[in-house]
């Protein structure tokens, strides 16, 4: 199945092919995770049958950080842990190997961003260590042949990260780090032919900048690069990308790959809107855990033929998830 689903990635795969596949692989880590199958049994003590991929069983991003979600046996070969600044425990995503994940996010990336600098600078975790996002960044690096300069460590950002904007650069960022950046002394002149990519919030941290202060005040200190922002989780193996925009504009709709499908869900009764609501993803690219998770995002989903796109509202507010929490508990009383 992950060879099957790899081949499908790297050839290209329609919606319609995607969905096959997504519930195919449904029912193929049911078998692999007893786990699995027992949270996904319906109410009545029947196996799902879905049709379509919004009929898929979604789980809750948090029963990450609570069940063994792998479909397959021995050790894995990469683990990729959450931040954790949200709380004191940390989910993880357990892969058999990369080449899926690597596949899926070359793919997207190369479609949504053309011409991208082989000179990579990161404001991102280390892709040595145990962060989805730092080991894409790094991925795409060697991909470009460029070289990467890692300018963000555990001490912070590096006072000479503005150093090493002295060329086309292909600048990958966190908006904190970003934030961060714009607090030390300097300033870079790069061009149109640099890329600065930003992903995720500021997460409770404490920043001088907020979003819309963030892109406005990146041209006087970057020059005028393009900016694309990328949206994306450790729960996930796909990404999903903006429109590139220039310097000073804040990025907006998020377009998903053809083999991610994407979809709003009321909070309390689950049951798809066609407005704001809870977003799910079904992510063929997660062939080594659950290929439909439930996050805690809200937004609303257009579906076009070029993908799903996704307008992000924030985050739900626990009122909100109470139907959420209530389907993770039943999940995890399945499960255990």
């Amino acid at each position: 199945m992950r060879d099957e689903i790899l081949a499908a990635l790297q050839r290209g795969v329609s919606a319609a092919g995607a969905e096959a596949l997504s519930i195919a692989l449904f029912h193929w880590q049911r078998r692999q995770n007893p786990v699995y199958a027992a949270m996904t049994v319906l109410a009545d003590g029947r196996d799902p049958d879905p049709q379509r991929r919004d009929e898929i069983p979604a789980v809750p991003v948090t029963l990450f950080k609570e069940l063994p979600l792998r479909a397959f046996v021995g050790a894995p070969g990469r683990v990729f842990f959450t931040s954790g600044t949200t709380g004191s425990s940390r989910g993880c995503h357990a892969l058999l190997d990369t080449r899926v994940y690597d596949a899926a996010a070359a793919k997207h990336f190369a479609a949504r961003a053309p011409a991208v600098p082989e000179h990579t600078v990161s404001l991102c975790p280390p892709g040595a260590g145990d962060s989805s996002l730092g080991h894409m960044v790094a991925r795409f690096a060697e991909r470009s042949g460029g070289g990467l300069v890692q300018a963000f460590t555990d001490e912070g950002v590096l006072q000479t990260t503005f150093q090493a904007l002295d060329r086309p650069t292909f600048l990958a960022a966190t908006a904190f780090a970003l934030d961060a950046l714009f607090q030390v002394p300097g300033e870079a002149q790069l061009g149109s032919d640099s890329l600065v990519m930003v992903t995720g919030g500021f997460k409770g941290r404490r920043v001088r900048l907020d979003s819309r202060e963030l892109y406005a005040e990146l041209p006087r200190r970057l020059g005028c690069p393009r900016v694309i922002g990328e949206y994306g989780m450790t729960e996930l193996c796909s990404q999903l990308w903006t429109d590139p925009v220039a310097a000073g504009v804040a990025p907006d709709v998020f377009v998903a790959p053809p083999w991610l499908h994407v979809y709003a869900v009321d909070p309390v009764t689950a049951l798809p809107v066609p407005g704001e609501g809870l977003l799910r993803f079904v992510d063929l690219a997660n062939t080594d855990s659950v290929v439909a998770i439930e996050t805690m995002d809200l937004g609303v989903v257009e579906h076009s033929a070029e993908g799903d796109r996704v307008s992000l509202k924030g985050r739900a507010t626990s009122a909100e998830l109470r139907g959420c929490s209530l389907r993770a508990e039943d999940l995890l009383r399945r499960g255990s």
